[in-house]
């Protein structure tokens, strides 16, 4: 994994940010709404903290851990909550900023 997750998910965010901005420009020729567009950029964060989170709990060893390697299990189950969540949200997002885009276009 990266040795910067905070660089990590800076960089995954604002791809898949302008990615879904370069999308909607050129199929809709609409600029997606401000609230999507942060729910989206903080989704794709939190999916990349916790997939680093859970892989780096489940990579390190007890000492590295320290008072927390006892509670390995939960921290992991936690990390892929969020991350299950993180990505439905995105999906999520993303599929209802594209349905009203078509239904302001009149499309369907």
């Amino acid at each position: 994994m990266l040795r910067t997750p905070d660089l990590a998910c800076l960089y995954v965010s604002l791809v898949f940010a302008s990615t879904f901005v370069a999308y909607t420009l050129l199929k809709h020729k609409r600029v997606p709404e401000y609230t999507d567009m942060a729910i989206i950029i903080l989704s794709s964060s939190a999916a990349v903290v916790a997939l680093e989170l859970g892989c780096m709990v489940l990579t390190v060893d007890d000492t590295g851990l320290g008072n927390l390697a006892q509670y390995r299990l939960p921290v992991v189950l936690g990390a892929l909550a969020i991350f299950w969540t993180a990505i439905g949200s995105l999906g999520k997002t993303c599929r209802q900023a594209l349905d009203r885009m078509r239904q302001s276009k009149g499309e369907h």
